[in-house]
């Protein structure tokens, strides 16, 4: 009887035993499973430059003389500084002999998707010369070389003139890049705030890629400033682009003001299981707006003023019964697009009907001319397109300028007439420009290179008079 009650009892102990550890092996299963297919956020750099991949600065060219990048908290060597959140933020500082600060993250995979959040501060004394640039944030490519559309290696965002602006490199549908600029915002909107960025982004050379950016200025909502779908970068790469945040200047001996310096924080990379709220910075999640479009009813008639525009480049702009005008057209410069810029102020959509009035002013040359602006980025990134009297490869037809060099994307097959006012249509749809004077269609383009940016009206060297401008 003892031994068949121990036989009995026996087995029961054993059977609660391995009950017990089967229990407690499937919850510690199910914790590891849940942990690694909910990963979400897998890097941060929030208050320690330590603990990024890699500091670009005291190896760069120029050293650690002429390159800093510093820890700082409020108060650091008896200089106060922006936090944007917890106890430190990033310092990056480049003299004229430097070349770099920036902190480096891991890279990426191709065909993954990634979500990416971090801050940024431009002290309020920053000036934005014409001659130089600012490169802010990378996605650069590594280690290939490519001869890009847009220059530099890889995606990136960057100050050029008053614009701040995210230009997308990726493999193009008919050669091996396009580049396509989105305006963030000008320069004097975003001095003297801290600045958040939020970035989903899948990169790939295939169709199915996106990129989608929102960004958040002061104590502002979040607004959505790029929305693409397509291709985002190259499959043919060892790797996907990795992040970098700070300040790019290029080659020493940089034109322009120096030392120059911003601040950065609160760094977040999210994998696909990520959500906004994951990588946000702290405290400043709210429900992003959409891609805001342009005003319904864009309409300027020149009765009283045009309070609403900015000269961006020569002559004499004035209002006189109803017409803005050009006069004392400055045609003293060495470049071939236009000389005389004048820029509204909203912010142009995706897609767009332009309208204007225009005429150029008679004179003695055979050469009179005016222009219509459209997604202009600053006084070397724009799509125009130029009517004149005459026709040759620098005018009359639609153009694109790139760093300063315009290329013509089509031809008018008439010209104009000095002193005849013409209204005058752009309808861009997309990646499709069509250009009408007087209801009639003068040529068609596609090109990819701008989005956003502002409409206005110029010339190359002429005066001209503009009216009835408006924006749908």
């Amino acid at each position: 009887m003892k031994c068949c009650n121990f036989l009995r009892t026996r087995p029961q102990k054993n059977t609660s035993l391995r009950l017990s550890s089967l229990l407690l092996s499937t919850t510690l299963l199910l914790l590891i499973g849940a942990n690694s297919s909910h990963a979400a956020v897998i890097e941060s750099v929030t208050e320690d430059i330590a603990d990024a991949r890699s500091r670009e600065h005291s190896t760069s060219k120029g050293g650690s003389t002429c390159n800093k990048l510093e820890n700082v908290t409020t108060f650091t060597n008896n200089n106060a500084h922006p936090i944007r959140a917890g106890k430190q933020a990033f310092l990056h500082w480049v003299n004229r002999c430097g070349e770099r600060s920036e902190l480096s993250m891991r890279r990426s995979v191709i065909g993954e998707t990634y979500w990416y959040g971090w801050s940024m501060f431009i002290p309020s004394n920053w000036d934005n010369p014409s001659d130089d640039y600012d490169i802010l944030a990378q996605w650069p490519i590594y280690p290939s070389v490519r001869k890009l559309a847009c220059g530099a290696a890889g995606s990136y965002m960057i100050r050029s003139g008053d614009s701040i602006s995210f230009r997308l490199q990726r493999q193009g549908t008919t050669s091996e890049t396009e580049c396509t600029r989105y305006t963030l915002a000008n320069l004097s909107e975003v001095r003297g705030k801290w600045v958040d960025f939020v970035m989903q982004a899948k990169w790939t050379g295939n169709t199915d890629g996106f990129v989608k950016l929102w960004m958040k200025i002061g104590n502002e909502a979040y607004v959505q400033k790029v929305n693409y779908s397509g291709r985002t970068y190259w499959n043919g790469e060892r790797s996907g682009p990795y992040f970098k945040m700070g300040l790019y200047k290029g080659d020493p001996n940089f034109s322009g003001a120096a030392p120059r310096y911003l601040y950065t924080d609160e760094y977040r990379l999210g994998d696909a299981n990520a959500k906004f709220e994951d990588v946000a910075p702290p405290g400043s999640y709210s429900e992003p707006k959409p891609q805001p479009e342009a005003p319904q009813s864009t309409f300027e008639d020149f009765s009283s003023s045009a309070s609403n525009f900015s000269v961006q480049s020569g002559g004499a702009w004035s209002v006189s019964n109803g017409k803005y005008l050009l006069t004392y057209a400055n045609g003293g410069l060495s470049q071939a697009h236009n000389r005389n810029i004048s820029v509204h102020k909203n912010i142009l959509p995706e897609s767009f009907v332009l309208k204007a009035d225009a005429s150029s002013t008679a004179t003695s040359s055979s050469w009179d001319d005016f222009s219509i602006i459209f997604n202009y980025q600053d006084g070397n990134n724009y799509y125009y397109a130029s009517f004149n009297e005459s026709d040759n490869r620098h005018t009359n037809g639609i153009f694109r300028v790139v760093g300063g060099v315009s290329t013509q994307l089509a031809n008018f097959n008439s010209t104009i007439q000095g002193g005849t006012t013409y209204n005058i249509r752009i309808e861009k749809t997309k990646d499709t420009i069509e250009v009408y004077r007087n209801g009639s269609l003068q040529a068609t383009a596609k090109d990819t290179t701008f989005t956003g940016g502002r409409a206005g009206l110029g010339s190359y060297n002429n005066s001209a008079t503009f009216d009835n401008f408006s924006i749908e």
